[in-house]
């Protein structure tokens, strides 16, 4: 399809595309320079893995007065006025009933505004026939609902998983309340053990979202919403995870003098990093790993991983014995 009219004349203009990006990075300081947001970015600075609670502080009372919505939304639809191909500085996501706009993205946590169309959660609600899943990824998430639209929500609650090394829930969870939202309402949500879930609304609902992104849950879980038992479990932090595909790699790799790597990570991850180490250390270096691996066994304070290692032990002892035998 070929462009046409302003959008033609656009993209052949390298200049107005330039005073686009300008525009986008001075409306990236207006943002920040915002006073609500400059409080807020000051109370984060420096927070770390230990002060997830000092953080979700600082989340909510940037939600306590929303006025500063008001004034970002009105500087972008100025902007766009005077430039209708003006971007936000905002990273877009798109879900299955729910549009949002990523506002600040830190390491230590993240705000969005989120709009969720009813027709489409209906539609949603609908196609799964009553089924569908309960998420609980672990981590402090925060809701302040701008315009509540007559949504109403459903409230879970899990076993608490406890720390990094506990075992993932074997309890199944359960509903523990359903009500309509109030306008302006905050709610706090630790998904390490609650959780909520979007049932239906009358109109357009627009809410905050803060999340904390450090001192969450090691394990994120998948519950199925009908029967409340466990159906999944995967990481619940990035770092772990990217710790887990890079011992992946070194294996595909074939570095065998990667070692000493898989070694560091056995003795300070969680439980299920130090396991997924040890599998593929196995698979790349078995005389290698065989030492940390009877370790592994006698001594690791995760009842699974010991069990997974004795396990590991005795079939590899018995393929030994079947090898020496026909020699």
């Amino acid at each position: 399809m070929e462009p046409r009219g302003d959008l033609r004349d656009w993209l052949a203009d390298e200049e107005h595309q330039e005073r686009g990006r300008r525009r986008t990075a001075a409306a990236t300081k207006r943002l920040e320079a915002l006073p609500a947001i400059r409080t807020f970015l000051g109370a984060v600075a420096g927070c770390g893995d230990d002060d997830a609670v000092r953080i979700g502080r600082a989340i909510e009372a940037l939600f306590a007065d929303t006025r500063w919505v008001d004034m970002l939304v009105r500087d972008w639809v100025d902007e766009a006025r005077r430039d209708p191909f003006f971007a936000p500085p905002v990273r877009q996501a798109t879900g299955p009933f729910h549009r949002s706009a990523l506002l600040l993205e830190l390491p230590q946590a993240t705000v969005a505004i989120c709009a969720v169309d009813p027709d489409a959660l209906h539609a949603r609600k609908r196609d799964a026939g009553g089924t569908g899943s309960v998420f609980f990824p672990g981590n402090r998430a925060y809701l302040k609902f701008i315009e509540a639209g007559g949504l109403t929500m459903s409230f879970w609650a899990a076993p608490d998983p406890g720390d990094a090394e506990a075992d993932p829930a074997t309890e199944p969870c359960r509903q523990t309340e359903r009500r309509r939202i109030a306008p302006g309402e905050l709610l706090a949500v630790d998904t390490a053990r609650q959780s909520y879930v979007f049932e239906r609304a009358r109109r357009s609902a627009l809410f905050l979202h803060g999340e904390v992104r450090v001192g969450g849950a090691a394990l994120a879980r998948e519950h199925d919403a009908v029967s409340g038992r466990l159906v999944g479990v995967s990481s619940g932090s990035q770092s772990w995870s990217r710790t887990q595909m890079m011992l992946s790699f070194l294996r595909l790799s074939g570095c065998r003098d990667a070692g000493p790597a898989f070694d560091r990570v056995i003795a300070d991850a969680p439980f299920f990093v130090r396991w997924h180490a040890m599998r593929e250390w196995l698979a790349l270096d078995p005389a290698a790993a065989w030492p940390r691996l009877s370790e592994m066994a006698r001594r690791d304070p995760h009842s699974e991983v010991r069990d997974a290692a004795r396990r590991t032990v005795a079939q590899l002892e018995a393929r030994m014995t079947g090898l020496a035998a026909c020699r």
